[in-house]
Protein backbone atom coordinates (compact mmCIF):
# COMPACT_ATOMS: atom_id res chain seq x y z
CA UNK A 1 0.00 0.00 0.00
CA UNK A 2 2.88 2.47 0.55
CA UNK A 3 3.61 2.13 -3.28
CA UNK A 4 0.21 2.73 -4.58
CA UNK A 5 0.45 5.71 -1.69
CA UNK A 6 3.39 7.04 -3.67
CA UNK A 7 1.65 6.36 -6.85
CA UNK A 8 -1.11 8.33 -5.57
CA UNK A 9 1.37 11.15 -4.90
CA UNK A 10 2.91 10.88 -8.29
CA UNK A 11 -0.66 10.81 -10.12
CA UNK A 12 -2.07 13.64 -8.09
CA UNK A 13 1.13 16.00 -8.88
CA UNK A 14 1.73 14.77 -12.56
CA UNK A 15 -2.37 15.57 -13.10
CA UNK A 16 -2.19 19.26 -11.41
CA UNK A 17 0.77 20.18 -12.81
CA UNK A 18 -0.51 19.24 -16.86
CA UNK A 19 -3.31 21.14 -15.91
CA UNK A 20 -1.55 24.05 -14.53
CA UNK A 21 0.87 23.72 -17.25
CA UNK A 22 -1.85 23.67 -20.17
CA UNK A 23 -4.15 26.36 -18.31
CA UNK A 24 -0.76 28.79 -18.42
CA UNK A 25 -0.07 27.77 -22.35
CA UNK A 26 3.30 28.36 -23.29
CA UNK A 27 5.08 25.69 -25.25
CA UNK A 28 8.91 25.56 -25.69
CA UNK A 29 11.00 25.33 -28.83
CA UNK A 30 12.24 21.77 -28.76
CA UNK A 31 15.16 22.96 -31.06
CA UNK A 32 16.08 25.76 -29.05
CA UNK A 33 16.04 23.87 -26.04
CA UNK A 34 18.00 20.77 -27.59
CA UNK A 35 20.80 23.34 -29.21
CA UNK A 36 21.17 24.60 -26.02
CA UNK A 37 21.62 21.15 -24.33
CA UNK A 38 24.33 20.58 -27.25
CA UNK A 39 26.39 23.38 -26.19
CA UNK A 40 26.53 22.26 -22.34
CA UNK A 41 28.82 19.44 -21.62
CA UNK A 42 26.56 18.03 -18.77
CA UNK A 43 25.01 14.29 -19.70
CA UNK A 44 21.71 14.95 -18.22
CA UNK A 45 21.02 18.11 -19.76
CA UNK A 46 18.72 15.93 -22.61
CA UNK A 47 16.28 15.26 -19.79
CA UNK A 48 15.53 18.77 -20.25
CA UNK A 49 14.88 18.15 -23.61
CA UNK A 50 12.72 15.48 -23.38
CA UNK A 51 10.82 17.33 -21.07
CA UNK A 52 10.48 20.09 -23.42
CA UNK A 53 9.29 17.73 -25.94
CA UNK A 54 6.56 16.23 -23.99
CA UNK A 55 5.28 19.77 -22.76
CA UNK A 56 5.58 20.49 -26.17
CA UNK A 57 3.35 17.64 -27.37
CA UNK A 58 1.01 17.73 -24.30
CA UNK A 59 0.05 21.48 -25.69
CA UNK A 60 -0.10 19.97 -29.08
CA UNK A 61 -2.93 17.89 -27.96
CA UNK A 62 -4.59 20.24 -25.53
CA UNK A 63 -8.20 19.00 -26.05
CA UNK A 64 -7.03 15.16 -24.85
CA UNK A 65 -4.43 16.44 -22.29
CA UNK A 66 -6.23 18.41 -20.39
CA UNK A 67 -9.25 16.50 -19.29
CA UNK A 68 -7.01 13.62 -18.84
CA UNK A 69 -4.92 15.26 -16.45
CA UNK A 70 -8.03 16.80 -14.19
CA UNK A 71 -9.00 12.55 -13.86
CA UNK A 72 -5.25 11.76 -13.02
CA UNK A 73 -5.20 14.76 -10.42
CA UNK A 74 -8.64 13.26 -8.77
CA UNK A 75 -8.22 9.97 -9.22
CA UNK A 76 -4.69 10.07 -7.62
CA UNK A 77 -5.97 12.42 -4.73
CA UNK A 78 -8.30 9.14 -3.92
CA UNK A 79 -5.29 6.46 -4.33
CA UNK A 80 -3.24 8.94 -1.49
CA UNK A 81 -6.62 8.77 0.54
CA UNK A 82 -7.20 5.11 -0.07
CA UNK A 83 -3.95 4.17 0.25
CA UNK A 84 -3.74 5.94 3.59
CA UNK A 85 -6.99 4.58 4.77
CA UNK A 86 -5.44 1.01 4.50
CA UNK A 87 -2.06 1.42 5.79
CA UNK A 88 -3.73 2.63 9.16
CA UNK A 89 -6.48 -0.57 8.73
CA UNK A 90 -9.40 1.54 9.53
CA UNK A 91 -12.46 -0.69 9.43
CA UNK A 92 -14.26 -1.10 5.97
CA UNK A 93 -11.60 0.52 4.06
CA UNK A 94 -11.04 -2.97 1.95
CA UNK A 95 -13.64 -2.17 -0.37
CA UNK A 96 -13.23 1.64 -0.85
CA UNK A 97 -9.53 0.76 -1.50
CA UNK A 98 -10.43 -2.37 -4.31
CA UNK A 99 -12.85 -0.28 -5.88
CA UNK A 100 -9.99 3.30 -6.01
CA UNK A 101 -7.71 0.79 -7.36
CA UNK A 102 -9.82 -0.93 -10.30
CA UNK A 103 -10.46 2.93 -11.24
CA UNK A 104 -7.05 3.67 -11.34
CA UNK A 105 -6.19 0.35 -13.73
CA UNK A 106 -9.30 1.47 -15.86
CA UNK A 107 -7.79 5.23 -15.65
CA UNK A 108 -4.22 3.92 -16.92
CA UNK A 109 -5.47 2.17 -19.67
CA UNK A 110 -7.67 4.54 -21.08
CA UNK A 111 -4.91 7.46 -20.72
CA UNK A 112 -2.27 5.07 -22.20
CA UNK A 113 -5.03 4.42 -25.49
CA UNK A 114 -5.97 8.23 -25.88
CA UNK A 115 -2.47 9.73 -25.20
CA UNK A 116 -1.02 7.40 -28.22
CA UNK A 117 -0.81 10.78 -30.71
CA UNK A 118 0.82 12.66 -27.43
CA UNK A 119 3.46 10.06 -26.96
CA UNK A 120 4.15 9.98 -31.04
CA UNK A 121 4.70 13.77 -31.12
CA UNK A 122 7.34 13.81 -28.47
CA UNK A 123 8.97 10.78 -29.52
CA UNK A 124 9.54 12.35 -32.87
CA UNK A 125 10.59 15.22 -31.41
CA UNK A 126 13.31 13.69 -29.02
CA UNK A 127 14.04 11.68 -32.41
CA UNK A 128 14.74 14.70 -33.95
CA UNK A 129 16.53 16.95 -31.26
CA UNK A 130 19.14 13.68 -31.09
CA UNK A 131 20.06 14.54 -33.86
CA UNK A 132 21.51 18.09 -32.84
CA UNK A 133 24.09 15.88 -30.02
CA UNK A 134 27.67 15.46 -31.55
CA UNK A 135 28.00 12.76 -33.97
CA UNK A 136 30.63 10.99 -31.72
CA UNK A 137 28.22 11.41 -28.88
CA UNK A 138 27.59 7.59 -27.17
CA UNK A 139 24.18 7.82 -26.66
CA UNK A 140 22.93 9.62 -30.18
CA UNK A 141 22.11 6.53 -31.88
CA UNK A 142 19.52 5.52 -28.85
CA UNK A 143 17.89 8.89 -28.42
CA UNK A 144 17.32 9.07 -32.25
CA UNK A 145 15.65 5.76 -32.75
CA UNK A 146 11.88 5.90 -32.07
CA UNK A 147 11.43 2.42 -31.46
CA UNK A 148 14.11 2.34 -28.17
CA UNK A 149 11.25 5.50 -26.83
CA UNK A 150 8.50 3.19 -27.74
CA UNK A 151 9.78 0.34 -26.28
CA UNK A 152 10.95 2.32 -23.03
CA UNK A 153 6.72 3.77 -22.70
CA UNK A 154 5.30 0.17 -22.94
CA UNK A 155 7.68 -1.29 -20.40
CA UNK A 156 6.95 1.79 -18.09
CA UNK A 157 3.33 1.41 -18.71
CA UNK A 158 3.36 -2.37 -17.83
CA UNK A 159 5.41 -2.91 -14.89
CA UNK A 160 5.18 0.52 -13.59
CA UNK A 161 1.23 1.04 -13.65
CA UNK A 162 -0.67 -1.86 -14.73
CA UNK A 163 1.84 -4.35 -12.49
CA UNK A 164 1.71 -1.94 -9.71
CA UNK A 165 -1.90 -1.44 -9.62
CA UNK A 166 -2.96 -5.10 -10.49
CA UNK A 167 -0.65 -6.80 -7.75
CA UNK A 168 -1.97 -4.16 -5.50
CA UNK A 169 -5.58 -4.95 -5.98
CA UNK A 170 -4.69 -8.85 -5.88
CA UNK A 171 -3.57 -8.52 -2.65
CA UNK A 172 -6.53 -6.38 -1.70
CA UNK A 173 -8.81 -9.58 -2.86
CA UNK A 174 -6.71 -12.07 -0.68
CA UNK A 175 -8.20 -14.01 2.37
CA UNK A 176 -5.08 -12.92 4.89
CA UNK A 177 -6.08 -9.15 3.77
CA UNK A 178 -9.71 -9.81 4.30
CA UNK A 179 -8.89 -11.42 8.09
CA UNK A 180 -6.33 -8.31 8.60
CA UNK A 181 -9.41 -5.76 8.03
CA UNK A 182 -11.72 -7.99 10.47
CA UNK A 183 -9.21 -8.12 13.04
CA UNK A 184 -8.05 -4.68 12.77
CA UNK A 185 -12.08 -4.04 13.11
CA UNK A 186 -12.30 -6.04 15.89
CA UNK A 187 -9.31 -4.64 17.75
CA UNK A 188 -10.83 -0.85 17.15
CA UNK A 189 -12.31 0.56 20.15
CA UNK A 190 -15.82 2.26 18.85
CA UNK A 191 -15.14 4.91 21.55
CA UNK A 192 -11.95 5.66 19.89
CA UNK A 193 -13.53 6.98 16.64
CA UNK A 194 -14.07 10.50 16.24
Amino acid sequence: MLLTWLMGVRGFMAGCGTAMYLRGGTAPDVTAVAQQARDHTDPFQFAVVLDAAKARALSLHRDVAFPLSIGQAILGGLLVVASGLALGGRPGTRGFVIQVLVANLAFATVEYTLTRGVRGAWIDMVAQAGALLPPDAPEREGIMNPSVWWTFERVRFVLFELAILGAATLAMTRERTRLYFQAVARAVDPSDEP
